[in-house]
């Protein structure tokens, strides 16, 4: 309580605490925003329980566009069933880390069943923590997307 009361006597200045909030439920220091992000971000990932299903930042179209620009690839390779696609997979873990589609509804989007898709997410992710260059091509386009949002965020 005693960091909350510092925070509030040292920002009293604020003009707009909405714009500065995060999502409009947090406001304080970037590590206290860090914090709250994973705490959203972990309960967005219970699909099976609505509740926990937060609204989400980005779109299905606009991470497509975003992998597409920042990695310099047509669309058209994104839904390439060729196996072994990178660019597919982490359109896949994207879509499946931010937004609330469910597994089924990401499945339909790549033709594909619904545990295919959690184990190319999985699988992409796991690629994405020994291989320096799937885990720069993945940083590049999150870096994309969250300067889009932050950017709308300023407007």
């Amino acid at each position: 309580m005693s960091k909350y009361r510092e925070y509030v006597s040292e920002n009293q200045d604020i003009k707009n605490p909405i714009r500065e909030s995060y999502r409009h439920i947090a406001l304080g220091s970037e590590t206290f925003i860090e914090r709250v992000k994973e705490k959203i971000e972990h309960l967005g990932r219970r699909r099976e329980i609505p509740s926990t299903r937060f609204l989400s930042k980005y779109d299905v179209d606009t991470i497509i566009t975003k992998i597409t620009q920042a990695l310099h690839i047509e669309r058209s390779i994104i839904f390439d069933k060729k196996r072994g696609n990178l660019n597919r997979s982490l359109a896949i873990y994207l879509i499946k880390r931010f937004t609330p589609l469910s597994l089924s509804e990401i499945g339909e989007l790549f033709k594909m069943d619904y545990s295919a898709v959690s184990q190319a997410a999985k699988r992409f992710e796991q690629k994405s923590k020994v291989d320096d260059e799937i885990k720069e091509s993945m940083q590049k386009v999150i870096t994309a997307l969250k300067e889009m949002w932050m950017s709308n965020v300023e407007t």
